[in-house]
């Protein structure tokens, strides 16, 4: 924790300065000034008094600030801006919200994941830039007491050091009395906006038989958190700087840092992998293995480990390591053989491969011999695994290793195991039924799924897209009995992000009631997302989803989390859209996703703050943040210009979403691919969330 006593002692006038008014802003974590009282509040006061024409080249210059604060123009400059303090800025991003404001609190709930109340609630400010700086001395934070408290703060609970400091700086009683009236009477515990203003977005969700609307709104407090997060050097969480304009305008945590705002940066890390296909890595190896699944540097750490570069202290320990470490390299070993798995299961083989002599005795064997005979080849998988440990210069001192003959052995015998053992009968789930959306190409989807992360699209917004091709066919067919989608499977099979602008479309004009040119908008730079996707969609209904294959590609919705949705190219040759009544049908055809690719499942433990969720990204590097929907901050209720009945205003609920390899997927089976892999929506009077499929 930075104390302000070291601050002081700062030599450098030039560095001194810089860490006085860095270590009292918003976004750098609470400086402690007990002791040092006076020298905190002259600070802060004179933070508000310097301006372009008026600049302060001391922080600490106690006669500039009483002088400040003496002026009754400056206090009622700050009396006037206190309607404007929020907990959730409305004016973010979009600084032509004008006029409302939000002060609220999540409401309780026993669901589990981060949102504001997850935080100690803090206020922020948000009007006309032109008086952005009359408030620093009330809002900006500072650590008294053991406890981030404000000068705004402290003045309402009447703490008797700080009042009688702000009349020995000039503060006179009858303005001292004043300020904490209008403190009481202008900041109260929730104040709601009467009406939704046209620049603020809404969505619709199902309510019941009806629909309510939401308008997200960011958390004063999370946003702040996120800041001082990124710069604490101990934090193991990802950021990356997204830049709004008009700063000043948007509010007073975002003038602060001129526009430039840390979100967290998760991206997929999905690349297409071309040349991964057999023939490709046949032609260039000469192997029908992939030995690089097996000689990596992950793979090199894991049996290090196993060979006891890194002995533990207790039997427990050991246990638990070696557990985790075979499971790895049981991974590793499947990815290895991954080629030959593909190729065992296509029934229609692509032109480059049916090129293909299978000269090598192993292939041929394990190509077609019978599955349940798979289990014969494990000597000779074991001889061909330790033969790329011997050929490679990192790995070659695992091959016929003492402590890894019997556990690399062990799971491939494992990994055959799974290969060969029967198709079980096909569960019969009465009216349940698939759509199978392959190769999809999403062009300039939204990467920022939330005002804090950066990476996954929303999940609400791939939600959304289902509920909206739900409506159009059922609006489409006008059956009696319509089709329900009920939830959905997500795969990334590529994924490229990058940080551009769009030029917008006029909208207004210079000089009203003239004629004179049109205008456009501020072009905002944005995180956009070029995906290819697979999607699997739940689908209930009486009738049979394979009379209506036309209707389902004609009502197909283009958009897509704020991007456009298109068909794989033709000369990919690619069915794109196909229906299934059988879960082991569709099983077969899902569980050969490409290896490079990853599905996105629910996550059965969420954190409920920060530390929780750096703690499960760490711990695991397949766990990545996502936004799972929305905390409601009221019941929802009649509200002008909204485009339901019923409105709310509601903040944005993280979590942690897991990519899951497709190897993974195939040993886990067809019962827990539908268990684990659909997200549905699931309301209640406190959230909406897109949680784990529950039949």
């Amino acid at each position: 924790m930075t104390k302000l006593a070291d601050l002081l002692v700062i030599e450098d006038v030039a560095v001194k300065q810089a860490a006085m008014k860095k270590w009292f802003m918003p976004y750098t974590d609470d400086v402690d000034v007990d002791g040092l009282e006076e020298e905190a509040l002259t600070v802060l006061v004179n933070l508000s008094s310097h301006h372009k024409g008026d600049q302060c080249k001391d922080w600490l210059d106690k006669v500039r600030a009483k002088h400040h604060l003496s002026d009754s123009e400056n206090i009622e400059s700050s009396l006037a801006e206190l309607k404007w303090f929020h907990s959730h800025n409305l004016k973010f991003p979009d600084c032509r919200v004008r006029e409302q404001r939000l002060i609220a609190k999540p409401l309780p709930t026993d669901e589990v994941f981060i949102s504001g109340r997850s935080l100690e609630p803090s206020l922020g400010w948000a009007h006309n830039s032109a008086y952005y700086r009359h408030v620093l001395w009330l809002l900006n934070p500072f650590r008294w007491q053991s406890k981030s408290t404000n000068v705004l703060a402290l003045v309402r609970e009447g703490q008797p050091i700080w009042l009688a400091l702000l009349q020995e700086f000039g503060l006179e009683v009858k303005s001292l009395v004043a300020l904490q009236k209008a403190i009481n009477a202008q900041v109260p515990d929730s104040a709601f906006p009467t009406s939704v203003s046209p620049y603020s977005k809404q969505m619709r969700f199902p309510s019941g038989d009806d629909y309510v609307s939401i308008t997200p709104v960011v958390n004063h407090s999370l946003q702040q958190e996120l800041e001082v997060r990124a710069r604490d050097k101990n934090s193991k969480l990802s950021f990356v700087t997204s830049s709004l304009p008009n700063s000043a305008s948007i509010g007073s945590l975002c003038g602060s840092l001129g526009g430039f705002m840390k979100v967290m940066n998760y991206p997929l890390e999905i690349k297409p992998a071309p040349q991964g296909t057999l023939a490709a890595s046949r032609s260039k190896t000469g192997h029908y293995l992939d030995d690089y699944q097996v000689t990596n540097y992950q793979v090199c750490q894991v049996l290090n480990r196993m060979i006891g570069a890194e002995p533990l202290k207790t039997k427990k320990q050991r246990d638990k390591a070696r557990s985790v470490q075979s499971k790895l390299l049981r991974k590793q070993i499947a990815l290895w053989m991954l080629p030959l798995i593909e190729l065992r299961d296509r029934a229609d083989l692509t032109p480059s491969e049916q090129l293909l002599e299978h000269d090598d005795p192993l292939a041929h064997d394990f190509l077609t011999l019978p599955e349940v005979e798979l289990k014969s080849l494990a000597t000779q998988f074991n001889h061909r695994l330790h033969y790329a440990f011997q050929e490679n210069k990192f790995t070659h001192k695992f091959a016929y290793h003492p402590r890894l003959l019997q556990v690399v052995k062990a799971q491939i015998v494992w990994v055959l195991s799974q290969l060969s053992k029967p198709s079980t009968s096909d569960e019969t789930v009465q009216s349940e039924q698939y759509i199978y959306l392959s190769s999809m190409r999403v062009q300039d989807a939204v990467a920022m799924s939330c005002p804090y992360l950066c990476g996954a699209p929303s999940l609400t917004a791939i939600w959304g897209f289902m509920h909206h091709y739900q409506r159009e066919l059922n609006r489409l067919i006008g059956s009696d009995s319509p089709f329900e989608f009920s939830s959905f499977s997500f795969f990334i099979r590529s994924e490229d992000i990058q940080f551009t602008a769009k030029l917008t479309e006029p909208n207004s004009v210079v000089t009203k009631r003239t004629v004179s040119n049109a205008k456009r908008s501020t072009i905002r730079s944005e995180r956009l997302a070029d995906l290819e996707i697979d999607m699997v969609i739940r689908v209930n209904g009486s009738e049979r989803l394979s009379d209506y294959l036309s209707e389902l590609k004609a009502t197909l919705p283009t958009a897509f989390a704020g991007g456009y949705l298109f068909q794989p190219q033709i000369s990919a040759e690619v069915n794109w859209l196909t229906t299934f009544s059988s879960r082991s049908e569709l099983f077969h055809t899902i569980k050969g996703a490409p290896a490079c690719g990853r599905w996105l499942y629910p996550s059965e433990q969420q954190p409920s703050n920060f530390d929780e969720l750096e703690e499960k990204i760490v711990d695991d590097s397949d766990n990545i943040p996502v936004s799972l929907g929305y905390h409601l901050l009221e019941k929802p209720t009649v509200r002008a210009n909204s485009i339901t009945e019923h409105h709310a205003y509601a903040e944005n609920a993280l979590g942690i979403a897991k990519r899951v390899n497709p190897i993974e997927v195939r040993f886990s089976g067809r019962g827990h691919y539908f268990e684990r892999a659909f997200w549905s929506l699931e309301s209640s009077g406190e959230t909406i969330l897109i949680k784990n499929y529950r039949n």
